[in-house]
């Protein structure tokens, strides 16, 4: 038994005549909204040990494959009732939405280790339409609809041809039954679904588990607790009943006529949906209801219903509310099902950005026809794929949504567009490039295949990275959906879950104030979990191992010790290519574009010598850019330019950590109140740093910048070149009115170029004077755990990053006059030209 809110309930599912003998609970109608309450019958569930145990009957169903169902399965069929439609009780009228059910005719999951193909064989008893439920499987009426009750008009429909997919392997069901009772077993006595934990931890063999598939007859029990929708339900401070009650007697602005308009347009292709008198239509009203009531800031949309209506044929109501209520919270970004859609607007970007890094021969496709994916992949994303893949499929891909959220989404988009790229390639025709994508999915039939490639070809994607890219392409949407200069790291938080769950907090009657430890606590493990990202981001591409963090007081010692000892450790310098340049002479030196260049000679001003495997060569030195390598050696996996996924990383993840250190305890201005942001307390600390001897700072800084006294080691002390970067930030992005949040954003990338981020931060920390103005004596930056940040921070000294400043500020447009012919002419012949000629 379980408890919801604050009375008991049993679990409402798929039932199998041993329940019935134990004496299972029935379902009766709690009114109008036909809401299922359960009676307060409740029988015993026998355990796993015995007769009757899962692992009894999975032996029992692999000895006899032609068994339609399996009659002594407890946790291979849900261990409780569900209403069901039988004849004597079947008719369909007003308030029959969920028929009656007694505990001799329970609601089956008729789908045993072979495939059944008989009609509704595969979804829950209870949603079989009144007029249908009496029918033999071999009526006419009857053998138009397959095993998940979609219409079959012909032999290619695309749900006939599926059948070797939708296959109950007996054995996959004993590896998942041998896990749950080894694993999460902790009683000598008998193990029921009771016993199972309401949320699954993650480890590595329940992930093999995941990717192989669960159990068709496993799911309603496993998809609530693989996603938490199960924990959540448990936590929250309402329950479904209570909220649908609300929903039902609250006027919403004409949010209830529109659900009710699309009921019978969102899956009219399922018998279920079809008509107004199918249980399913009503269940799916009050959800829909439920969702508008909870979340007002989205109300009703379309790509809701889709998920819902596929979810109800295997799921009961409340099930399903709880875990749309985890998808659209956890699951998705934030926004996604709001009126500007920004959420799904920005992973279609996010998607676009895959297809270049993973499918460039895609990618050209779509640059060659000028297409604009997003207007035919957008509602895929929506609906969670359960508007164009085939059920069967979508069951496997949701498997992997609920326990890997949706990152798995990118995964198939890329495997599909992957299995059929010789295909793409071959189009002829901006329409048949759209036509062929539209029915992409609808191609899938093979499941493994599918996930399988879209594991291989998608290898580098992590959820790090993802939600790295994703904060980036939010806040250039945001900006241009406000026009504000909002600081693009609050609006990520609110993007990407930080902001906290809208079901507790919008019911719950006392908010939970965390105490200042703890948030310091969240604060640090943030940060570090980013630069571990990044760090395994070079672990990955460059294979340089990670450094352990050193928090030793001599550390800090070594630090100044170390960056004084910066210089550049080879005698010549490289550069990376900027273009192709191809080799016609035999004096000159051919290269491709991100190559690496050894430089011999910079004598001349335009053409400089140099070699690339072991071949000299002279070449424009415009097509090259010197690399810096003091104390350090070029990577292309720290260079924005040749990987984006660092520039994702640090500007999307680690850049928004850092800011909530600066901003925990950033004192409120006392005369109009309201948010300062840290770039004010930057800008005056290091400032401070260099004001009791500035014209010997302005001195050094000048003569640097005139005789390029950096080249080949750093002369300026880090609070030097912190002034110095913070200026030249201000001067580049100010010119473009970039807010002050790219600012910060840019002088952290400024400071890992330098190496010295890490004794930035001991600067800023350093300056008393200003930090005890700025912030609360509570605060990260005035405490002394200041000090474990900058041995964190430290750690990102040991990677080489060649980060462009102006990265998410646009580009000032160049003026060129062109010149006139005859002085062109001139400066040919008398060899003056440049190569822009």
């Amino acid at each position: 038994m379980w408890k919801f809110g604050s009375s008991q309930h049993s679990k409402a599912g798929y039932m199998d005549a041993d329940m019935a003998r134990h004496g299972a609970p029935c379902l009766e109608m709690d009114g109008e909204d036909g809401y299922e309450s359960p009676s307060p019958t409740s029988g015993s569930l026998t355990g796993l040990g015995g007769p009757g145990s899962i692992v009894d009957s999975a032996v029992a169903s692999h000895r006899s494959h032609s068994r339609a169902t399996s009659t002594s399965s407890q946790m291979a069929s849900t261990p409780t009732a569900s209403s069901t439609t039988s004849a004597s009780s079947g008719g369909g009228g007003k308030g029959n939405g969920h028929a009656r059910s007694s505990a001799g005719s329970p609601a089956v999951l008729n789908v045993a280790s072979g495939h059944s193909s008989d009609p509704f064989s595969a979804i829950r008893r209870d949603m079989i339409p009144p007029e249908l439920a009496s029918q033999s499987s071999s009526s006419p009426l009857c053998q138009i609809y397959d095993e998940f009750g979609f219409e079959v008009n012909d032999e290619e429909s695309r749900y006939a041809a599926l059948c070797p997919q939708f296959i109950d392997d007996p054995m996959l069901r004993l590896r998942w039954q041998a896990y749950l009772e080894f694993r999460h077993n902790q009683e000598v006595k008998d193990f029921s679904w009771e016993q199972l934990a309401d949320q699954l931890p993650e480890d590595d063999k329940l992930e093999d588990l995941v990717r192989c598939g669960v159990p068709h007859r496993m799911r309603e029990q496993l998809w609530p607790r693989l996603c938490g929708a199960r924990a959540k339900q448990r936590s929250s401070h309402i329950t479904y009943k209570d909220l649908l009650s609300r929903a039902l007697d609250s006027s919403v602005h004409g949010v209830g006529r529109q659900i009710d308009k699309d009921l019978l347009r969102t899956m009219p292709q399922n018998g279920c949906f079809a008509r107004l008198n199918c249980p399913g239509v009503k269940r799916l009203r009050n959800i829909l209801r439920c969702i508008a009531e909870a979340f007002p800031e989205i109300g009703y949309c379309q790509g809701t219903g889709m998920i819902v209506a596929s979810l109800l044929l295997l799921l009961d109501e409340e099930t399903t509310f709880w875990v749309m209520v985890k998808i659209i919270e956890d699951l998705l970004p934030a926004e996604y099902y709001g009126t500007t859609l920004i959420g799904a607007q920005t992973d279609q970007r996010v998607l676009r950005q895959l297809v270049k890094t993973y499918l460039p021969s895609f990618d050209q496709v779509l640059d060659q026809y000028n297409l604009e994916m997003s207007m035919i992949t957008t509602h895929w994303f929506l609906t969670g794929y359960a508007s164009v893949l085939p059920y069967p499929v979508l069951l496997r891909v949701w498997d992997l949504f609920f326990y890997h959220g949706s990152i798995i989404f990118f995964r198939i988009s890329l495997a599909m567009f992957n299995l059929k790229s010789e295909e793409f390639a071959s189009v002829d025709g901006l329409a048949a490039l759209c036509s062929r994508l539209q029915e992409l999915p609808s191609e899938m039939v093979d499941a493994q295949v599918l996930i399988a490639m879209g594991f291989d070809v998608s290898e580098g994607l992590t959820s790090a990275s993802l939600a790295a890219h994703r904060r980036v392409h939010y806040g250039h949407l945001a900006d241009m959906l406000s026009g504000s200069s909002a600081p693009k790291s609050n609006l990520a938080e609110q993007a990407f879950g930080l902001i906290g769950s809208s079901i507790s907090s919008r019911f719950s009657s006392r908010r939970s104030n965390k105490p200042k430890n703890v948030v310091q606590q969240e604060v640090v493990s943030s940060l570090r979990d980013n630069i571990r990202s990044i760090v395994q981001h070079f672990k990955t591409n460059c294979g340089i191992p990670e450094m352990p963090v050193d928090y030793s007081n001599e550390s800090h010692l070594q630090d100044y010790i170390t960056y004084a000892q910066s210089f550049r450790n080879h005698r010549r310098r490289r550069a990376r290519a900027l273009v192709d340049f191809e080799r016609h002479e035999p004096d000159e030196l051919g290269f491709q574009r991100n190559e690496i260049i050894t430089i011999i000679s910079q004598k001349d001003e335009h053409c400089w010598v140099g070699e690339l495997n072991n071949t000299r060569g002279w070449f424009p030195a415009k097509f090259v850019e010197l690399l810096d390598e003091r104390s350090k050696l070029y990577s292309a996996a720290g260079d924005d330019s040749v990987n984006e996924v660092v520039a994702h990383l640090v500007r999307g993840g680690f850049c928004t950590a850092l800011r909530h250190v600066f901003d925990h305890g950033l004192r409120k201005p006392k005369l109009f109140g309201g948010v300062i942001h840290p770039w004010y307390f930057v800008e005056e600390a290091s400032r401070a740093e260099v004001s009791q001897d500035f014209q010997s700072v302005f001195s050094r800084l000048v003569l640097s910048k005139t005789f390029s006294l950096e080249k080949d080691g750093k002369v300026l002390t880090p609070e030097e070149m912190l002034y110095r970067s913070m200026e030249a930030v201000n001067l580049s992005h100010s010119t473009v009115s970039a807010p002050m949040d790219v600012k910060f954003r840019s002088l952290i990338c400024a400071g890992l170029n330098e190496q010295a981020l890490h004794l930035w931060f001991e600067t800023l920390c350093s300056s008393k004077s200003v930090v005890e103005q700025w912030y609360e004596p509570w605060s990260y930056i005035r405490s002394p755990g200041w000090v474990q940040i900058k041995c964190e921070l430290r750690l990102l000294a040991s990677y080489s990053f060649k980060l462009s400043l102006d990265w998410e500020i646009a580009a000032s447009p160049q003026v060129s006059q062109p010149l006139k012919d005859s002085v062109r002419d001139m400066l040919i012949k008398h060899h003056l030209f440049s190569w822009d000629l």
